[in-house]
């Protein structure tokens, strides 16, 4: 239905999910490389070499963690902050002054929420500008949200069953609707006035099978939101416009518009898999098909609050990433995919598996305060004088670029590995990750049961302590293994006392779509 925005919400301008490439990032990842081909060589020195088994271990978690460090830096240099094309900013302006506008229907995939929060949402796109239809996609079945469609004036679907989760519940839509153009949002992502004016005109180009917006979060209330939100920023940020250099930007499941035709094309949204959102994209992909990601929040949702909500998500996630790459024939040949593209999808698994270099690494200290077990055969100070110039660049580089960040995104990214492990194991024994919604009502915060393994890694380490300080064989290993078990109790135990305390239990309200966030896009 056609509306106009409020004149106050007219006149602001979105948030842009980017920054500017700073010249100091560029200088940084300079360093950054050379402090990691500084550190490799150590490793590789036979000299240094500890235990075979263990220095392998070693080596193959440092060699992952700097690839793909490596092919981060890649990924944001490539982002040369071009203007969007003229085309796109004139099919805007015409359809700002009343140009005939295709036929969309929005999708707002439901499955048990709250009812009032389903509400926000249905609202703010039935108000959205363009003509649009509006669907509510329920597989919660709820008569009272449709009581509430029916009085807000959007559309109702229902379906038998709920085969394929939302993959299915959307590709039902599909089967019953006809716009040349679908949108998708989550039921608790609130779309600002001008989403469809802003995603509409990119396609212009008929090559170009979806358009992506980010991901933002307005619930910023504990460990877990504030980490998942400040992790998804940095993402959006950092790395997704570089992908979209790459042709690679892929769908994230909402706030996406998808051209019709694209989608019959492969029939419909994917299938059969953890993650249809990224599925979809690399079917389209390879079809020869472009996609864009528009770097401005047009949309904003809410973040988990509580660690088993959190850690069902990275299942979820997790098993996606490593679906693509073990079976998402990346190299095999006769494939559309550009070799960009192929990268680019497989740093999206090498994400994942970093968490299973992060666990390798949380039990070297207890090896060696335990047993004297060590995979490097070295002093303290020739170890650090290797490692930290690493280490600090790497965190260097996301500073500068991002404007900073929280820590918390580092606890709550450290705090998922142990499930990030289980993602790969039930990937490679070709089982399916169960989850449930992030916001679904009834969700349980308090927990101990879903941080048994973060529980058991902060036991192993604390006992590693009590251990090396009471035997003291070597003081300057000691003291430095004593250190980094220290750090890992820190972090561990923080997600653990988050999951016991349950501070999550408050539920989050609706987020809305403000007008007032600022255009520059800087750590908050």
């Amino acid at each position: 239905m056609p509306t106009t925005d409020p004149p106050a919400r007219a006149a602001a301008s979105p948030r842009q999910a980017w920054r500017p490439l700073q010249r100091s990032t560029r200088v940084a990842i300079f360093g950054a490389l050379l402090a990691t081909l500084f550190y490799q060589s150590f490793l590789l020195d036979p000299q240094y070499r500890g235990p075979v088994w263990l220095w392998a271990a070693m080596l193959l978690a440092e060699g992952l963690t700097a690839a793909h460090a490596i092919g981060t830096w890649w990924t944001i240099l490539a982002h040369d902050n071009r203007d969007e094309p003229g085309a796109v900013t004139v099919r805007r302006n015409r359809l700002r002054a009343g140009a005939d506008v295709p036929g969309i229907d929005v999708f707002i995939t439901a499955y048990g929420e709250p009812p009032e929060l389903v509400r926000a949402t249905m609202r703010a796109a039935r108000d959205m500008t363009l003509e649009h239809r509006t669907w509510v996609l329920d597989d919660g079945d709820s008569d009272v949200l449709r009581r509430i469609c029916a009085d807000e004036g959007v559309g109702y679907l229902r379906r038998e069953g709920s085969l394929h989760a939302k993959a299915g519940n959307v590709n039902a839509a599909l089967a019953r609707t006809t716009g040349e153009y679908v949108v998708i949002l989550d039921a608790d992502h609130v779309p600002e006035p001008n989403f469809l004016l802003q995603i509409l005109p990119h396609f212009e180009d008929p090559d170009v099978a979806f358009v992506q917006s980010p991901q933002s979060y307005t619930n910023r209330t504990n460990l877990v939101s504030t980490g998942t939100s400040e992790a998804q920023r940095i993402f959006y940020e950092l790395v997704c416009p570089g992908k979209n250099h790459f042709n690679a930007a892929f769908c994230v499941g909402t706030n996406v518009m998808f051209r019709r035709a694209a989608l019959d094309e492969i029939g419909g949204i994917a299938t059969g898999s953890n993650s249809e959102d990224i599925w979809t994209s690399l079917e389209l992909h390879r079809r020869g098909w472009k996609s864009i990601y528009v770097p401005q929040v047009l949309a904003r949702g809410l973040a988990p609050t509580d660690v088993a909500s959190y850690l069902k998500q990275q299942l979820r996630w997790a098993s996606g990433g490593f679906e693509v790459v073990l079976r998402g024939g990346l190299f095999r040949r006769g494939t559309e995919l550009t070799i960009d593209q192929r990268l680019q999808y497989l740093f999206v698994g090498t994400h994942y598996l970093l968490s299973l270099a992060m666990l390798t690494f949380m039990l070297f200290p207890a090896l060696y305060l335990l047993f004297a077990l060590s995979p490097i055969r070295a002093d303290g100070v020739t170890w650090a004088t290797h490692y930290v110039p690493f280490q600090v660049m790497v965190l260097v580089v996301t500073w500068l670029q991002s404007g900073g960040f929280k820590g918390s995104a580092i606890v709550a990214s450290i705090g998922a590995a142990p499930v990030h492990a289980r993602a790969f194991w039930a990937t490679l024994r070709r089982r399916p990750a169960k989850w449930s919604v992030t916001n679904r009502a009834g969700a349980g915060s308090r927990s101990l049961w879903v941080v048994m393994p973060q529980l058991a890694l902060v036991l192993l380490n604390a006992t590693g302590i009590v251990v090396g300080l009471v035997v003291m064989a070597d003081p300057a290993p000691t003291w430095l293994s004593v250190a980094w078990a220290t750090m890992i109790v820190l972090i561990l135990g923080r997600i653990i006392a988050e999951s016991v305390t349950g501070r999550g239990d408050e539920p989050a309200p609706a987020p809305a779509a403000r007008a007032d966030v600022p255009v520059a896009a800087t750590a908050r």
